[in-house]
């Protein structure tokens, strides 16, 4: 028994440590590599975001020195959708209205790039409809295809004729004359495209732009890949107040999304670095203040990673508690295999010819031959008695014959040898 009970306390140490090795294979796979490589299409050269991620890398070398990210620019987040979508990269920058922002699962939303639509000072139009038949500017920056601005001007029904691409440089000109009763940008607030364009109207009129309110909230129930957004009064010059007033308007976000098939813990890691990495870089780049978590609900037509969910709503897991979860999935399995395996192995005896039975068959054979063949015979009987006897000890002493069979045994070969003796002093 203390032999057998040795042999299984091994085998189940040995399960132990391949259980562990496996849960750790699944759950944390850079144990086991010198350099864990995570894949990021960034947007354009200078935006923010490839600023803000090449910082987010640094973040991630000081805290993690054998994960690395692999950053790759983009001309735009088109591009940089496109290369998601793929299945060239991990990460990527993309906006909700891509088909690639539901590709994937959301960590977190950088950034929201409005549609602003501007006026001079002096200008009669207070509705986008009255803009109904006039041309209207847009930014050369801005594609005349572009998802949101195609939903606004179809909500209004603006004729692509009425858009008219203009360099930035151009604008202050043709307020001047008249030849654009209106400016539509899209971006974020602080610097970038919408500042740029206020500069300019303020340069050919004289005085800050005034912003037209959309019916955004109508707009974003019809297409819930967009949303209602008030942008607030100064929020893109403190002094003087532009806007002077709160702005109603509709606004696209820019999304970082992972891959469906990154481990919910690497996700959950991430969207935890970026949440903090985002005050350290506020500093230097103001924007980053505008990064926050997304929605874990899932209600919506984009949904969150698992793992940055589960970071953002505190039901995350630490690695031994991952790895303790799948020792026990892992116990559960292996004891219905287990379980299993017992049955079939007593099936299997109780249907297989047994060794020992089959040797023992001889001795019904051996009873009626000491019985009946003559005497110079008996000794060949006693012989075999001899060998199965032999046999059955070894058997016994490794365990292989129960006790309590041996013993019935032993009584027939007893009883064997009685007739045989019985036999001879009857001769």
């Amino acid at each position: 028994m203390p032999q057998k009970f040795n042999k299984l306390l091994v085998g189940g140490v040995i399960l132990v440590v391949l259980g562990v090795g496996v849960a750790a294979w699944v759950w944390v796979p850079w144990i086991f590599s010198a350099r864990y490589t995570i894949s990021v299409a960034t947007g354009p050269a200078g935006s923010f975001g490839q600023k803000f991620l090449s910082a987010f890398k640094r973040q991630v070398s000081e805290e993690h020195p054998r994960v690395q990210l692999a950053l790759e620019e983009s001309g735009n987040l088109q591009e940089s959708a496109d290369k998601f979508q793929s299945g060239k990269y991990d990460l990527a920058l993309v906006r909700s209205d891509h088909p690639a922002a539901a590709s994937g699962g959301t960590l977190v939303i950088l950034r929201r790039l409005s549609l602003v639509m501007m006026v001079p000072a002096a200008s009669p139009a207070r509705s986008i409809k009255k803009l109904s038949g006039k041309k209207i500017a847009i930014l050369e920056g801005t594609r005349e295809d572009d998802p949101l601005l195609r939903t606004v001007m179809d909500f209004y029904s603006i004729k692509p004729a009425d858009l008219q691409k203009t360099p930035l440089a151009d604008i202050a000109t043709a307020l001047h004359r008249k030849q654009v009763a209106a400016v539509v940008a899209i971006g974020s607030t602080g610097p970038g495209a919408v500042s740029d364009a206020i500069r300019a109207i303020v340069r050919a009129t004289g005085k800050p732009p005034r912003f037209i309110d959309l019916e955004a909230a109508e707009m974003a129930v019809r297409n819930p890949l967009y949303e209602e957004i008030t942008i607030p009064a100064g929020a893109f010059v403190a002094v003087p107040a532009i806007p002077d007033d709160e702005v109603k308007t509709v606004a696209v976000a820019v999304r970082l999304v992972a891959k469906n098939s990154m481990l919910n813990d690497v996700a959950g890691e991430i969207t935890r670095l970026l949440l903090t990495t985002r005050a350290k870089v506020a500093a230097t780049l103001p924007q980053a203040g505008q990064i926050e978590a997304p929605d874990t609900d899932n209600k919506g037509v984009l949904r969150t990673h698992p793992g940055a969910a589960a970071y953002i709503d505190g039901t995350q897991e630490s690695v031994f508690e991952q790895v303790m979860s799948q020792l026990f999935n892992l116990s559960i399995i292996g004891g219905i295999l287990g379980s299993f395996a017992l049955w079939f192995s007593g099936f299997w005896r109780k249907h297989r010819p047994d060794e020992i039975q089959k040797n023992l068959a001889r001795l019904p054979a051996m009873m009626r031959e000491a019985k009946l063949l003559p005497l110079e015979k008996l000794g060949e009987i006693e012989e075999e008695l001899d060998t199965l006897s032999g046999w059955l000890l070894e058997r016994f002493l490794y365990e292989k014959i129960a006790p309590d069979r041996i013993n019935g045994v032993a009584v027939i070969i007893s009883h064997i040898r009685l007739v045989i003796e019985r036999r001879r002093k009857a001769a």
